[in-house]
């Protein structure tokens, strides 16, 4: 085996060593999931060298070079005081928006509807570059492809999904064959699967070049609301449901491979961390849970909200979990000592929907009721922005890959870009 040469991944921190192997060139990726300002990269480095046989003496120099550019982006990307401004305003639908997304360039983002349609829009000149249109109702659920975003899933009120192609606005495919609303859609890893979830009580999952149902998966006594691959190989799915359960699913089998039983109300919202160790849900019991993955075991359960939990996110390194709750605040835990609470932000006047963590994870994200969303500092709990003017309940938001970016989706049918 020879080392050709190193990739930087930002997000979560880490380094792909791109290798010779028998003739093939193939890729290695280190997570570095424990990187942050002080780290002592030359401590790091020496770590590496002992594990990785790909690292020698001679790539020494490059090594501590990528880890201090690792090291300085974090710092750069912490809570400066930098404030975040109004870049462009996207007029985007007649009817209120249901969901957005940023590809991972940050130069697209994608808007869902009630106007059935789905929008890709150019992010720094704000025009309209498709209108994604053939679905006969409500386009609730959006989202790209990762990491090539070549190709874009939307799940309608009209009871099925379609993959697109973002470029030419071509519909690829069109995935059929539930009974109910399709209000949860999303791409494996790879991105050659697709998943769904329904008020039909059922998920299911498809080929996406084909549009072929691979699996109906059934064993949900409610309706299934959201749902996750693993962010690693994609051959695990998790689903939350009405019926107060997640379950997990092995993509190459039909049968479910456990139920995750202990919330005494509806699933809002469940997710892996970036290793797929772990499994987060909130519920409308007003509690966060964290489990194992791969034993499936309740690892701790928080009721610090006093109203519905209605959203859940990790950060980018899969060691803290924050929840945001009908009763106005969202809250920050760390998932590696007993979900210990690390801070709360309060400051909105209405239920706050959406959360979500800034790349370098130093910033939290919140989308309210109350017409705004907030910059948070994650370590101290302080409100560093509110970005105001929407006209109406925001309900959706996001951040770019690189964090220089924010997109907020509102009622009032527009989005907004911040830089």
């Amino acid at each position: 085996m020879k080392l050709l040469k190193f990739h930087l991944r930002y997000h979560p921190p880490g380094i792909v060593l791109e290798y010779l192997q028998k003739g093939l060139i193939k890729n290695k990726e280190i997570d570095l999931l424990e990187l942050n300002c002080n780290s002592d990269i030359k401590e790091i480095a020496k770590r590496l060298f002992q594990k990785e046989v790909l690292l020698t003496e001679e790539v020494q120099d490059q090594l501590l070079q990528c880890l201090d550019t690792l090291k300085k982006r974090i710092e750069h990307e912490g809570p400066t005081g930098k404030r975040f401004y109004i870049y462009k305003t996207l007029q985007t639908h007649v009817l209120p928006i249901t969901n957005v997304a940023f590809d991972k360039s940050g130069k697209r983002c994608i808007t869902g509807s009630y106007d059935r349609t789905c929008k890709v829009w150019h992010v720094d000149s704000g025009k309209e570059l498709k209108t994604l249109e053939g679905h006969q109702n409500v386009v609730y659920s959006v989202a790209f492809n990762y990491p090539a975003c070549d190709r874009v899933i939307t799940g309608s009120f009209d009871k099925s999904a379609r993959v697109w192609d973002p470029a030419s606005g071509e519909c690829l495919a069109t995935l059929w064959g539930h009974r109910g609303e399709v209000v949860a859609a999303q791409f494996s890893a790879k991105g050659d699967l697709a998943a769904t979830g329904s008020m039909d009580y059922t998920a299911k999952l498809y080929d996406v070049e084909t549009g072929t149902e691979l699996q109906n998966y059934e064993g949900h006594t409610a309706e299934v609301i959201t749902l996750q691959f693993d962010p690693n190989e994609g051959q695990r799915l998790i689903t939350g449901s009405f019926d107060g359960t997640i379950s997990v699913w092995d993509t190459r089998v039909k049968d479910r491979v456990s139920v995750l039983r202990g919330h005494d109300g509806e699933i809002s919202s469940v997710q892996y961390n970036w290793d797929s160790s772990l499994v987060g849900s909130a519920s409308l019991d007003g509690s966060a849970k964290l489990w194992d993955a791969r034993s499936t075991v309740c690892l701790a359960t928080v009721a610090s909200h006093t109203d519905e939990v209605l959203d859940i996110c990790f950060d980018w390194a899969g060691q803290r979990m924050a929840t945001s709750s009908s009763d106005c605040s969202a809250r920050i835990y760390d998932v590696r000592a007993d979900f210990k609470e690390l801070a709360v932000m309060k400051g909105h006047r209405e239920e706050v929907s959406k959360v979500c963590f800034s790349p370098a994870g130093g910033c939290l994200l919140t989308a309210s009721a109350d017409r705004s969303a907030r910059v948070w500092n994650t370590n101290t709990g302080n409100c560093i922005q509110v970005l105001s003017g929407h006209q109406g309940e925001i309900f959706s938001c996001a951040y770019s890959y690189n964090g220089d970016a924010i997109v907020t989706a509102s009622k009032d049918n527009t989005c907004r870009i911040w830089r």
